[in-house]
């Protein structure tokens, strides 16, 4: 619980520190220029919508091994796969290098929740054959709290130029972050 609440206590001083740069620059304008904040966030679509479609395949995965129409090794072979492929997007999203301040600070935590996921989905690869979730990082809590800090400082940004952000930026971090593999 002291974890959770040093975390959001980080994370609210980011977005303090974000609204100050706003405001030191403008009442009324962002510290990125419009076209720069639209760059960005149509770099990051274009991992966070694959990704979000990606993910969507581990519940299928969990129920077959819950249902026994998966052997451990086979689940653990099809979450490895998928492993395999997200690897690639944290590579992709890695390669992402905002050419402004503000936007490298709200990318920077947002881009680590990317290996945080792939940690996780390797251990469930791992721990789906061996049948003892032990192992699992327990990591939803920073991921989420990582996101919906940078979810609101897009909205910040945005709203300082006027940009309309993709409807999809608005459930970042609202949806599941972890899947479990007790079906809960």
């Amino acid at each position: 619980m002291i974890r959770v609440a040093s975390v959001i206590g980080a994370a609210a001083v980011s977005v303090m520190m974000l609204c100050a740069t706003a405001g030191a620059t403008s009442a009324h304008r962002s510290p990125v220029p419009a076209s720069v904040l639209r760059a960005y966030v149509a770099q990051v679509e274009k991992v966070r919508l694959p990704v979000d479609a990606l993910l969507e395949g581990t519940d299928p995965i969990i129920e077959a091994f819950n249902d026994h129409q998966l052997t451990p090794a086979q689940a653990s072979l099809e979450m490895n796969n998928l492993e395999e492929r997200f690897a690639g997007y944290v590579l992709a999203m890695q390669e992402i290098m905002p050419p402004n301040t503000a936007l490298v600070r709200a990318n920077k935590p947002y881009a680590y929740t990317y290996y945080l996921e792939d940690n996780y989905l390797s251990t469930l690869a791992s721990d789906l054959n061996e049948g003892d979730f032990d192992n699992l990082p327990n990591t939803q809590d920073q991921q989420r709290l990582d996101i919906i800090v940078w979810r609101t400082q897009m909205e910040l940004l945005a709203r300082g130029d006027g940009v309309k952000l993709p409807a999809d930026i608005q459930q970042a971090g609202r949806g599941e972050i972890a899947p479990s593999p007790s079906g809960s």
